[in-house]
């Protein structure tokens, strides 16, 4: 009789997809329902400590950094997934400009909300090249376009920005995520 042994690589890719975006949800329902505002290193250090649904604080669960966050830590259960992948790989941008703000200005040397997905990205680019297609490129500019606009329109996060503000932050994304599009194949590479 065969013995039967659980593995990711047994399942499709859209199974593993599903499990990671399912482990990202509950990672993100902690971060929302569970664990204190002050858990945001940024938030707390530019605006004090706050309350979830305090007036002026973000709700956790409709940032993009906080999925960020946790679709790189979804990553680490199988990392040769192309979908989270390419999501992940173009945070180097928004997450990259806030990075350098916060170790330049404000001296902000412990934001993990934002710091671990970058540590991915650099794992992406050194290690898992092959699976970062250009072809994901105008279905993420789209979402995160239609996601950051939508989450500020609503007031649920980062309506503390001025609109001008925020739509020039946004067309330095598409911009750049643009760029960035360049390093990437055409075409997945065979091994």
């Amino acid at each position: 009789m065969k013995e039967f042994k659980f593995s990711l690589s047994n399942l499709n890719l859209i199974s593993i997809s599903c499990i990671q975006l399912a482990i990202a949800l509950v990672i993100s329902l902690i971060f929302q329902l569970l664990i204190p505002f002050s858990w945001q290193p940024l938030d707390t250090f530019q605006y004090g400590v706050k309350q979830h649904g305090d007036p002026g604080t973000n709700i956790i669960i409709f940032t993009i950094s906080q999925w960020y966050f946790s679709l790189s830590i979804a990553w680490l259960f199988y990392r040769e997934n192309p979908y989270i992948n390419n999501f992940l790989i173009y945070s180097i941008v928004p997450l990259g400009m806030i990075v350098f703000y916060e170790f330049s200005v404000l001296y902000l040397y412990y934001d993990y909300i934002h710091i671990t997905p970058l540590i991915v990205d650099a794992y992406l680019i050194w290690k898992c090249r092959q699976t970062l297609l250009k072809r994901f490129t105008p279905f993420i500019i789209t979402l995160n376009s239609i996601w950051l606009f939508s989450v500020y329109y609503f007031n649920l996060a980062y309506y503390y920005e001025e609109l001008l503000i925020f739509i020039r932050n946004v067309i330095i994304y598409v911009v750049l995520w643009t760029t960035l599009a360049f390093l990437f194949k055409s075409k997945k590479i065979l091994d």
